[in-house]
């Protein structure tokens, strides 16, 4: 066997069974493309809610709906912004840059970033803006369907022309999106040709040629390609535009040779980066008066997947979605997890059943321990339904005003020295969530105690603009008023420098009892405080002293992580500690998953990924059915050799695990069985279990050793 390099990516793909009809393949293919986008969203959730408790799964799955509703709406809201100066600026220089009067192409530069699954949501609304505002003749190339430069040329000819040949909207849409082969009976397959039907047309609008991944395209295939665009646009006046999609501005130089970068005019656009979206996705999404929350847990876990793996916002949506999903199926007191508006009558209709449960939650039962006056609340249900909704608005208060206090602090906070809580909002956000060291917050009491009037006045009317931006309601009239109050009061000191007189009382002696000497330690001691009492107060250190005393009286008690009050594992997913309601182990697996582990249970257990009773081991890990996968039954034999494996030998186990149930003992091995074999063999070996051997040729060396 020939040495093949591995990958370590599982991918287990099954297809629901198609009916007959009399539709066309094509109409076939595009219901049940419908279908699929349908099981992303409510059609596979109803299934999933469908095995929950029968009581509160209408509750639940409708609560979901409307959550999951308006997050994706807000998201997809604050994405579309983001892209909009970016859409505009590159519209403005295709349309500026119409005129084929110069010989240089006009290049506009897309620098993305890495965040390569997001490239083709842009783009495809940089499609449909271009078509609607600046020319109708764009076409949209990929390396993937461009393999060669003739494939290339006939691929964007195909799309330049599409608008003139396609016969309804639906059929661009699925050209946009899938591989279709150039019909031969098209006359336009060079660009001789392309001139010829661009004379023709009407209305002369720029031919716009958008090459999403410039990184991927072959280096000679790209250059001979821009060559042979200038040409055309030099002898025979087509006006040809490139928009290149980039990851760095450094990717233009390294793709294309400095005889064929002179011949584009280039012009770079920047978007903006992926972290300050996700802070902006974060702010919007849970910061605000939004029902769901994240938990530290899985906030952390979030943010772990999209800065140190794919720095993707869409990926990062889709984990949301899977956690406000999972949240509503597997928590039953998730019922109530809804607005405050529906709160009160969600409450009535619960059970004694219902109220049992919310009375097992662990931060209720801690609250018990702790208030032994309390306990009537287990028994006395109307007691219990008065406190559990008092709780929830308390806490749905207390989350509103932690937000708000820490766009607070990130305002007093800001330009500090070490970045104490984070140098971003959403730093701030996740820290004090975790809950923030009370280092960091005596140090920053120390940063302010020092600070000047100057540096306190700009602190203070920064945090006071934020929560203006913000909608601060009458929660938080308290924050507002107290900054307005520190600010007034730092201004009056600034417009009359004068009234600010230090006044230092006379500094004592250090009294010494007779007959009794001091060491070094407490003569300083006494020192340090005759001299802290000899300190000269002003005005200006008054007023510092109310601002210190208000940061650690006021603002303190409004940063306690959310996690810490009564009833907080039902708004807060991820919060849940119990093992039967702890969602955060099942998301880890999901969105961070080990590739090797999975492999290896999919092929020691079938059944628990096809779902089949043929392939039930029942229990017993180590049995072998016959009617398991060829490279289940290959994998578990391979599991009880050495490090060298007999392919023979291996091949007769093979062969007897597929003649168990059958009465013809003859040991001749059939054709199809051997070729069943190889094929499973040539399988385990690309997925990395095996390797061919140098030593022996009829022998396979095993790779790896448990999991």
């Amino acid at each position: 066997m020939a040495t093949t390099s591995s990958f370590s990516k599982g991918c287990f793909v099954f297809k629901a069974k198609q009916e007959s009809s009399g539709q066309s393949p094509r109409k076939k293919a595009k219901k049940s493309s419908n279908v699929l986008h349908r099981s992303n969203g409510d059609l596979d959730a109803s299934s999933l809610f469908g095995k929950c408790d029968k009581s509160s799964m209408e509750i639940r799955q409708e609560s979901y709906r409307k959550i999951w509703a308006s997050t994706k709406k807000k998201s997809e809201d604050i994405i579309s912004d983001s892209h909009k100066q970016l859409l505009h600026d590159v519209s403005q220089f295709v349309s500026e840059n119409a005129d084929i009067g110069q010989s240089s192409i006009p290049t506009a530069l897309v620098a993305l970033g890495v965040n390569l699954p997001d490239h083709a949501a842009f783009f495809s609304l940089l499609d449909s803006t271009l078509n609607a505002h600046v020319s109708p003749f764009v076409a949209m190339l990929n390396s993937k369907e461009c393999p060669s430069l003739k494939n290339m040329v006939l691929k964007a000819i195909q799309k330049l022309t599409s608008c003139d040949l396609a016969d309804d909207d639906a059929e661009r849409d699925e050209e946009a999106d899938e591989i279709i082969p150039v019909k031969s009976s098209s006359k336009i397959k060079t660009f001789a040709n392309l001139a010829t039907w661009y004379s023709n047309v009407v209305i002369k609008t720029p031919l716009i040629i958008i090459l999403q991944d410039l990184e991927s395209f072959s280096t000679q295939q790209l250059q001979d390609f821009v060559l042979l665009c200038r040409e055309y646009r030099v002898r025979n006046k087509l006006p040809i535009q490139f928009i290149m999609g980039i990851a760095t501005t450094v990717a233009l130089q390294q793709q294309l040779h400095h005889r064929t970068s002179v011949c584009l005019a280039t012009k770079s656009f920047q978007s903006r980066p992926s972290v300050v979206l996700l802070n902006h996705l974060i702010e919007q999404l849970f910061m605000k008066s939004s029902v769901l929350k994240l938990g530290p847990r899985l906030m952390q876990l979030l943010l772990d997947g999209f800065l140190y793996h794919d720095l993707s916002l869409s990926s990062f949506l889709m984990r949301v979605h899977l956690i406000i999903m999972q949240h509503y199926i597997t928590l039953p007191v998730s019922s109530l997890c809804c607005s405050m508006s529906e709160l009160k009558d969600r409450i009535k209709k619960l059970g004694a059943a219902d109220l049992d449960l919310y009375r097992q939650i662990p931060s209720f039962m801690k609250f018990i321990e702790n208030n032994r006056s309390k306990v009537s609340l287990l028994t006395d249900d109307k007691e219990f339904r008065l406190f559990l909704q008092k709780s929830l608005e308390d806490l749905d208060s207390y989350s509103k005003d932690f937000s708000l206090s820490c766009r607070i602090l990130h305002c007093l906070s800001d330009g500090m020295p070490d970045a104490l809580f984070g140098k971003s909002l959403r730093e701030v956000y996740v820290n004090f969530l975790i809950g923030a060291e009370s280092e960091e917050w005596d140090r920053f009491i120390q940063l302010i105690s020092i600070s000047t009037s100057y540096e306190l006045q700009s602190r203070i009317q920064a945090a006071l603009t934020s929560l203006k931006e913000s909608d601060v309601s009458s929660a938080l009239s308290d924050f507002s008023t107290s900054l307005v109050l520190f600010s007034e009061e730092l201004k009056r000191l600034e417009e009359a420098p004068d009234t600010d007189i230090a006044t230092s009382p006379k500094s004592p002696n250090v009294f010494v009892p007779k007959g009794k000497k001091l060491d070094k330690f407490e003569l300083k001691a006494q020192l340090l405080a005759s001299a802290k009492q000899a300190r000269p107060t002003s005005k200006f250190d008054e007023i510092k002293c109310e601002i210190v005393s208000w940061l650690n009286s006021h603002l303190a008690r409004q940063l306690k992580s959310p996690t810490t009050i009564l009833f907080h594992e039902v708004f807060y997913a991820g919060s849940q500690v119990q093992s039967s309601w702890d969602i955060v182990p099942w998301i880890r697996r999901q969105v961070q998953p080990v590739p090797r582990v999975a492999i290896s249970k999919a092929l020691s257990d079938p059944a628990s990924y096809l779902g089949c009773n043929c392939c039930s081991s029942n229990g017993q890990g180590s049995q072998i059915l016959p009617t398991m996968p060829d490279l289940c039954i290959v994998y578990k034999l391979h599991t009880e050799c050495g490090r060298l494996i007999n392919l023979y030998d291996w091949m007769l186990s093979f062969n007897a695990i597929q003649q168990k149930d059958k009465d013809d003992e003859n040991e001749e091995i059939e054709p199809i069985i051997q070729a069943r074999f190889i094929r499973a063999v040539a399988q385990l070996q690309l997925l990395g279990f095996i390797q061919s051997s140098k030593r022996k040729t009829d022998h396979v060396a095993r790779l790896t050793w448990g999991v």
